[in-house]
């Protein structure tokens, strides 16, 4: 039995066994409820579990995570979004990964707290050999331990010639707290695994754009290249709680209570990522323009990464008031083992940082109110690098606003600084970029349907980025990068119109993104026969006009190009989605309007976007 089949047989046994003990006669409150690990760090509680009907039919991680971005035109494929956002975690950062918005992340992992099984299960397929499944399953294997798993799997043919796409993702995830809450763990092992035929993109736009329908298949620049890539990681944190515990009377019982005043945390990270890029077949010269090593007509190029670090925090609380908030001061030291390898090469590195924050943090209305984080590496490969990031939020029953502001300065990807293959070698000794953001962010609360805008002003000095030789440079001079977002919903009657639009403006001619994109969604909402809701509508995704970076298999990284202008083309999506009882069914017919306006689309020079396609899907979510 294959891994994948038994993932599934684990899967569908919890959900049997959920439905035997489920009591669909009776209408029970949501006890399912998660928390994560920036939620246990500050002693907030636990979120009550979504289960909207809204945008289930998008499935796709581009349109779910970005809304507007560029891939090689099929799920699965490399992709990087096009919202401009130069901040980063600090430490050492390996490079870019084109496929890590598929992956499943071990920094958003959510952690479970319910009496009765959950399952969620997502499972689309259409045209063209797709499958897209989603499987999540937790329970308490005792009251105060909670274990569960994350399942994915993402295949594509394509439409295209050698488009094929592959990927499985696995979590394992555990939550534990002592019964005096005096002692808590968190940890998960995550995995993600896949291979991506490489095609090139079209040898002849022109050809592809002559055809039309299903049929506008064209040769294409690599017929026998692939990419294999593969990430794990192992994340253990420990809890240690000193405070008082009591017991206060609520009606005629008494409940125990724990407050702490300090918090001691131990958290052990390893994480391993690998990429390959073979090629034994025809070559390009653009794409592949050398063979340092290996001069026969045979590629092989591989790409290693291992880190493992250690850190210790210690969180100072404040007592509760009577506003239900409390301070927080938090020191802490980290130290990272890297390890570094490619084709010719193994190097060794480590860092030492400390970090420190002040927050202030509502506890009823668990969010944080206003704060100050400070990082700095003191020692190591990433000596000097430091980020400070600081906010404030004012909050009334009209309104939410919170300026914002971050500094930081860090040293460029390693594999921007050095890189050796058998395509591309470069051995740079860069600057540290340094970054600063003003940013804002409003929220209306008083409206049925309120709205969100966020502004954001980038000051960007020595910004690294890949030229028309898909060689990395750095920039001489100052940069300077808008982005303003606006989400807002207008309902009349039964009929919605969902917005998320984006303004973005750069002085620099070497960081190119789309002026504005967004995207609608525009539907119908009724109830029918008293036991179903439906949504009957349409989405669409649209970014104007720009020469888009392309994009090279070998170094995995999107560069500069200019002659091929891409985008000004809307992507128009028609969906019905219905949900009965905890069940949700959609079918959609993806890139409708394919043929209607022109015969090219491009997210990316040379790769056409999808061609139109029937999905269907459903979601099933059991719980209590």
């Amino acid at each position: 039995m294959s891994k994948e089949h038994l993932f599934i047989s684990v899967i569908l046994f919890a959900a049997i066994n959920q439905l035997r003990a489920q009591d669909t006669t009776r209408v029970i409150k949501t006890s399912t409820k998660h928390i994560t690990e920036y939620e246990l760090d500050r002693g907030l509680g636990y979120t009550s579990l979504d289960t909207s009907l809204n945008r289930n039919e998008i499935f796709h991680a581009g349109y779910k995570k970005h809304i507007i971005f560029q891939d090689l035109g099929n799920i699965g494929s490399a992709m990087r979004p096009l919202l401009f956002n130069a901040e980063r975690s600090i430490g050492f950062q390996y490079g870019f990964n084109p496929f890590e918005s598929y992956f499943i992340n071990p920094q958003q992992t959510k952690f479970f707290n319910n009496k009765s099984p959950y399952t969620d299960l997502f499972y689309t397929q259409g045209s063209n050999e797709l499958i897209f499944l989603q499987a999540k399953h937790a329970q308490n294997i005792l009251p105060r331990w909670n274990m569960g798993l994350d399942f994915q799997r993402i295949t594509s043919q394509g439409f295209l010639l050698r488009q094929i796409t592959g990927m499985y993702n696995y979590q394992f995830f555990t939550h534990y707290q002592s019964k005096e809450k005096r002692y808590a763990l968190l940890a998960h092992a995550t995995w993600n695994r896949g291979v991506n035929e490489e095609n090139g993109g079209n040898q002849n736009d022109s050809a592809f754009e002559e055809l039309t329908g299903q049929n506008k298949k064209v040769v294409v620049k690599l017929s026998k290249a692939q990419t294999r890539f593969k990430t794990r990681d192992a994340y253990i944190k420990q809890y240690y709680k000193f405070g008082k515990g009591r017991f206060i009377k609520d009606g005629e019982d008494s409940i125990y209570t724990f407050e702490p005043s300090f918090q001691l945390s131990h958290r052990i990270h390893t994480h391993e990522e690998s990429f390959i890029f073979e090629n034994n077949g025809t070559t390009d010269s653009a794409l592949l323009p050398n063979r340092y090593y290996d001069t026969t007509s045979t590629t092989y190029d591989s790409a290693y990464f291992g880190r493992l670090s250690n850190t210790i925090e210690l969180t100072w609380m404040s007592n509760i008031k009577t506003d239900s908030s409390r301070w927080l001061f938090r020191t802490g030291i980290n130290y990272e083992l890297i390890n570094a390898s490619q084709i010719v090469f193994t190097r060794f590195h480590y860092n030492i940082g400390v970090e420190g924050s002040i927050e202030k943090v509502s506890v009823k209305n668990n969010q944080v109110l206003h704060g100050i984080d400070a990082q700095y590496i003191t020692q190591g490969y990433n000596s000097g690098d430091y980020k400070l990031h600081a906010f404030y939020t004012i909050q009334n029953k009209w309104f939410c606003l919170t300026p914002m502001v971050t500094m930081q300065q860090y040293r460029p990807d390693y594999t921007l600084q050095l890189f050796k293959s058998n395509q591309f070698i470069w051995n740079n000794t860069y600057q540290a970029v340094s970054f600063a953001k003003l940013a804002a962010r409003m929220q209306t609360n008083i409206f049925r349907n309120n709205f969100s805008l966020t502004f954001n002003r980038h000051l960007l000095n020595n910004f690294v980025y890949v030229n028309e030789k898909a060689l990395p440079q750095q920039e001489s001079s100052n940069i300077q990068i808008t982005t303003v977002e606006l989400s807002k919903t207008f309902q009349l009657w039964k009929f919605f119109f969902e917005h998320q639009l984006i303004f973005q403006q750069s002085s620099s001619n070497n960081v190119r993104v789309p002026e504005f994109g967004g995207s609608v969604r525009y539907y119908f909402q009724s109830r029918l026969f008293k036991v179903m809701t439906f949504q009957l509508g349409f989405d669409a995704f649209y970014n104007s006009s720009y020469f888009g970076n392309a994009y090279n298999p070998a170094s995995r990284l999107f560069y500069i190009q200019n002659t091929t202008r891409i985008g000004n083309y809307p992507v128009i999506d028609p969906f019905l989605c219905a949900e009965i009882k905890r069940a949700i069914i959609f079918f959609k017919f993806e890139h409708a309007n394919q043929d209607l306006f022109n015969n090219g689309f491009y997210y990316t020079p040379s790769y056409p976007v999808s061609l139109s396609s029937f999905r269907m899907g459903v979601r099933w979510r059991m719980y209590n």
